[in-house]
């Protein structure tokens, strides 16, 4: 498995990291966005995307910090 993580700003909550679980052939298996100052977690099991693409533009991310976010 292959894990990234991307952050965009929220007006009013500050900055939103999306994190992105991929298979070895960039095919998206579940998605999260966290927003660390409300403590906001959104969780994706079924992503309508399922091709990961523009890869070159995300940030590496550990399974650990993933996963625990995933099951918090």
């Amino acid at each position: 498995m292959q894990y990234f993580k991307t952050a965009q700003f929220v007006p009013q909550k500050g900055q939103a990291w999306m994190y992105i679980e991929a298979s070895d052939e960039d095919v998206v298996q579940r998605t999260l966005t966290h927003i660390p100052t409300t403590a906001e977690i959104e969780r994706i099991p079924n992503p309508i995307v399922k091709v990961l693409f523009m890869k070159e533009r995300l940030m590496p991310a550990d399974a650990e910090e993933f996963l625990s976010l995933w099951n918090s």
